[in-house]
């Protein structure tokens, strides 16, 4: 139960206090406050899971639609004329 600046104001209060009663602040005994840690939190799962549509994009335009293209487009027999003797 060790009292702690308050990050907004400087009130003394408890590392466990959920808002500091002389402002109001929620987690004043630590650094960054919820909100803050939600957006970075929020930020790195963004990028993550761009990174993760980009590459899965990347694999299927490279590999999958080529191979659905052979599968639908079949080459057509060679229609030159049988010369004659």
């Amino acid at each position: 139960m060790s009292l702690v600046p308050c990050r907004a104001c400087g009130h003394q209060v408890d590392t466990s206090a959920l808002a500091c009663p002389g402002c109001g602040a929620t987690d004043p005994g630590k650094k960054l406050s919820r909100q803050q840690r939600n957006a970075i939190v929020f930020v790195i799962q963004l990028i993550f899971w761009l990174g993760v549509l980009g590459f899965g994009g990347l694999y299927v335009v490279h590999t999958v639609i080529p191979m659905v293209k052979q599968y639908i487009f079949k080459p057509q027999p060679d229609q030159s004329p049988v010369p004659r003797p």
